[in-house]
């Protein structure tokens, strides 16, 4: 049976596709075996190290990533590696591709650590909303070495290029976490977008600030506790207001000695206050789909 396993992954052209239990079931029926077989943990290992061998090695530098594999191609042998560097590796379809440029009112970007190679920093995502179908599709992913701006620059003039076909596309919002180097990039080469930030990172971050610095006055003292929601709930103000708000809070703050909760305001002023025209109402965005 084992012999059965191996020659039958071998006439697979491509080894991703392989579906190891139910390769396992097909064989076991059709030599007989009761089903399902219990045995299929027995030769479990035998299917994995098969399918492996069938696979490129391991890449364990950014720079090992090929610049052609027969894995960058579609199902319609379409390439979709459209662009490497040594910082940046883009994939998308033609498809793909076709949608960035159709569907481009509004654009969702989003990094991943997650299932980021360990050479890597992050797997950047971006999306479109198909309205007549109600529903999101990717546009592009791509590999990051590094969290800088120019980085981030080259990847959305990249996909602008590709998408254009001599058609300029110009999307018109871009939605994004606080990462300033996205926000910045995007502007380079999209002047006249409007930058829509995700009120889900923008509590998360709070939530995660919260924890590392005034976790206890916040739990502890009532006001304090009303402060921190009224500075996570700052999106929903008028702009125009966020400044005498922030500054009452802090007053407050001051007068209270609340040391951890003030060293917590300090972050939050330089990282979302500093830079940002509080008369555009581009400070912070809520994503009606999340």
């Amino acid at each position: 049976m084992k012999h059965k396993i191996k020659d039958e992954i071998k006439k697979h052209s491509n080894p991703f596709d392989i579906k190891r239990k139910r390769l396992y079931n097909e064989i076991s029926k059709e030599m007989g075996f009761i089903y399902p077989c219990p045995e299929y943990i027995s030769v479990k290992t035998l299917i994995l190290r098969s399918i492996n061998k069938k696979l490129p090695s391991n890449v364990t530098t950014f720079n090992e990533i090929p610049n052609e594999s027969e894995y960058y191609k579609t199902e319609r042998n379409e390439d979709f590696m459209i662009f490497k560097n040594s910082d940046l590796v883009i994939f998308q379809s033609p498809f793909q591709a076709k949608l960035f440029k159709k569907y481009n009112n509004d654009i969702f970007v989003d990094g991943t650590f997650y299932i980021a190679p360990k050479f890597s920093q992050q797997v950047f995502i971006t999306r479109t909303y198909v309205k007549e179908l109600n529903s999101f599709y990717t546009t592009s992913y791509a590999i990051l070495r590094n969290k800088k701006q120019k980085t981030y620059k080259m990847l959305f003039n990249k996909l602008k290029q590709n998408s254009n076909n001599n058609i300029i596309t110009e999307p018109k919002n871009v939605h994004c976490d606080f990462e300033k180097g996205i926000s910045k990039a995007v502007k380079k080469i999209f002047p006249n977008i409007n930058i829509k930030y995700c009120i889900w990172h923008y509590k998360n971050l709070l939530e995660i600030k919260k924890n590392e610095l005034c976790r206890n006055e916040v739990n502890d003292d009532e006001k304090i506790f009303n402060y921190y929601k009224g500075i996570s709930n700052l999106p929903f103000i008028n702009p125009e207001y966020i400044m005498d708000i922030f500054s009452l809070i802090k007053t407050k703050s001051i007068e209270k000695n609340s040391c951890q909760f003030l060293k917590f305001l300090e972050y939050f002023y330089e990282t979302y206050l500093i830079g940002y025209d509080m008369k555009i109402k581009m400070f912070i965005y809520l994503i009606k789909f999340m």
